[in-house]
């Protein structure tokens, strides 16, 4: 039996989307349409895919089934027209990259703005997120990824590794005690990172030392928060100490607006990767991408 691989591709929107409106939008066609190829859909395979209601759309067992093939054929499809546009020499279209929230965004952008610079016609979307973005089926080109990657079908390139270090403001550290040991950081503030989707992860501060030390410390939390830039911007009005990615304070503590609280300390470090499906690396908006944007998060990262 042969299928609409039209009504396919719009079946795979709708459900990605969760909206007919959503769909029709992205795809430039009247909700009818979007309708009507569906409603074609299931006429021609002789199954409900979808049950739709007034506030949301739930998948039947033959549309959960459907929709994860559906959109693995439709993603091929993609990469073959995007492989087969290769013969273009100049980059076209909308560049997706996405990077971890409390990545430092200065090399991401700098790059950026060399590429569009370069390449005024594409469109380039930034999406900062804790959030583990699926490349393939949310259409993304590239990810800047730390830690595991946890996706076998992506290229994964490493980039560096580094630990979480210790902050303050100096004139905290003037009016508090001396710190001699991780285990002093009990008679401190602590400003905790707690990421929304594990607020868990960061209860325990798990440090290690260049002479092969190690301690574990749980935080008395002063003050916690999901973002990285409010307890960046804490630290350095002196409401404590933090434990943060070197990468955002690294020039607050070459001015010496923070300094690095015992610096012998650190956690373990974690790789950071770029990465990128097999199949988008030939194509000339990522192809361009990648030689601006490597270096300059390598030298962020060392």
């Amino acid at each position: 039996m042969a299928v609409d691989l039209n009504g396919a591709m719009v079946f795979a929107r709708v459900v990605r989307l969760g909206s007919f409106t959503k769909a029709a939008l992205e795809l430039g066609l009247p909700n009818s349409t979007v309708s009507d190829r569906i409603s074609d859909l299931e006429k021609a395979l002789g199954v409900s895919l979808l049950v739709r209601t007034t506030r949301k759309l739930h998948l039947t067992d033959a549309g959960e089934m459907f929709f994860r093939k559906a959109e693995a054929a439709v993603a091929a499809l993609v990469s073959a027209g995007e492989e087969a546009s290769l013969f273009q020499k100049r980059p076209t279209g909308t560049l997706k990259i996405t990077a971890p929230a409390d990545f430092d965004f200065t090399p991401i952008c700098e790059a950026v703005t060399e590429y569009t610079r370069k390449f005024p016609e594409v469109k380039v979307e930034l999406l900062l997120t804790d959030r583990l973005v699926d490349l393939v089926g949310e259409g993304f080109d590239i990810a800047i990824r730390a830690g595991p990657v946890g996706d076998s079908t992506s290229t994964a390139k490493p980039l560096g590794s580094s630990g979480l270090i210790l902050v303050a403001n100096p004139h905290y550290l003037k009016t508090s005690p001396a710190i001699a040991h991780p285990d002093d950081l009990a008679f401190h503030k602590c400003l905790v990172i707690s990421p929304e989707q594990n607020a868990s992860s960061f209860t325990t501060w798990s440090l290690v030392s260049a002479d092969g030390g190690n301690a574990k410390i749980v935080p008395q939390a002063h003050v916690s928060s999901n973002s990285v830039g409010a307890i960046k911007h804490l630290v350095s009005i002196g409401e404590g100490i933090a434990l943060i990615p070197p990468t955002l304070v690294r020039g607050d503590i070459s001015a010496n607006r923070m300094v690095r609280v015992l610096p012998e300390w650190s956690t373990e470090p974690w790789p950071s990767y770029l990465m990128y499906t097999p199949h988008r690396k030939s194509s000339p908006k990522v192809r361009e991408m990648i030689p601006l944007l490597e270096p300059r998060i390598r030298d962020v990262i060392e």
